[in-house]
């Protein structure tokens, strides 16, 4: 999608271009019904004078945008994004760029920022994070024009950086099965995500492989309080499983706050693994073994991919190493 310029409004509007510009920036010289004429046209035009005004000048912003869920309750404690915007400042940085950061509510408000940011020349680029299942949002910025990344699962027309989400899983039960563990129970995250979608067909796949049983738990969100929730369900069901793998560290440690609450010894009865690492999986007792996933780089590859000539390409990440501690032991 064309971005509008003073040409367009100047066309629109039958004055001259310097008319447009004095009208746009609030200053002597036109007309107030000239001036009315041409704010109502430029505004028609997803025009945004006291912005794209200030980039006439040049055709770049040098800035990458991001647009990021608005934290809910409970998910604040959530490290991921914290170290995936430092990864990415660090490599804007080092490019002279800088990040626009967004917050919004649902993804119609996603796809708003983007236009907008587009229209007033913000951005160069964005960056985008957690693939959904079905997503709205390359087939827009394909449309608008804007050039985007992906952090996670590869989506059309853009680029991404990818971390092998099957083979994560296969190590995990591997290493699990190798222990003596027959009955694992995975609790997932959000089941629209790519990532977690493909986690969870490899955790059926590998476990299919190695012969063990297996059992699907999706908590509402990825906060401590669903762990422990889906946790609490597992250890009262029927058949208590002998291990349990969590999609990341806060559905670990709200799982593993209920396992201890319940006076179930790990690794005796029950074994624990996160997907993903964090501090608190080395405080914690017992330690808890995890992958050492580093959302920084993940971050800052990303960025790279986006600035390169050749941003549509799909680029993998080395896989993280596993890290075995006490609740696997």
């Amino acid at each position: 999608m064309k971005r509008t310029t003073i040409s367009d409004i100047a066309q629109l509007a039958q004055v001259s271009r310097g008319a447009v510009s004095l009208a746009l920036n609030n200053k002597p010289g036109v007309s107030d019904a000239t001036r009315a004429r041409v704010v109502a046209i430029a505004q028609s035009l997803g025009w945004t004078p006291h912005i794209a005004a200030r980039a006439l000048s040049s055709s770049r912003a040098a800035a990458i945008g991001l647009v990021l869920p608005r934290p809910r309750a409970g998910a604040d404690a959530e490290r991921y994004y914290f170290k995936l915007i430092c990864g990415m400042e660090a490599a804007l940085t080092g490019h002279g760029h800088s990040l626009v950061l967004q917050m919004v509510d649902d993804v119609v408000e996603e796809l708003e920022v983007y236009r907008s940011w587009w229209a007033q020349r913000r951005v160069d680029g964005v960056l985008l994070v957690d693939p959904r299942t079905s997503d709205p949002r390359p087939a827009r910025l394909v449309e608008l024009g804007i050039p985007f990344a992906t952090a996670g699962s590869p989506l059309p027309g853009g680029g991404a950086i990818v971390v092998d989400d099957a083979e994560i899983m296969e190590r995990a039960l591997s290493h699990l099965a190798a222990s003596g563990r027959t009955s694992i129970a995975y609790v997932g995250g959000h089941s629209g995500l790519q990532h977690t979608l493909g986690r969870q067909q490899a955790f059926f796949e590998q476990g299919d492989r190695l012969g063990l049983i297996t059992r699907l738990a999706s908590p509402s969100d990825y906060s401590e309080a669903a762990g422990g929730a889906e946790t609490r369900r597992l250890l009262s069901s029927h058949r208590v499983p002998d291990a349990i793998v969590y999609d990341n560290e806060l559905l670990t440690l709200g799982g593993l706050s209920v396992i201890v609450e319940s006076r179930i010894d790990v690794p005796t009865r029950l074994a624990v693994l996160s997907l993903e690492d964090s501090p608190l999986c080395r405080v914690v007792s017992p330690q808890v073994t995890s992958f050492l996933h580093d959302p920084a780089e993940l971050g800052a590859a990303a960025v790279e991919l986006l600035l390169s000539p050749d941003p549509a390409r799909v680029q993998r990440l080395a896989s993280p190493a596993l890290e075995v501690r006490e609740s696997t032991r």
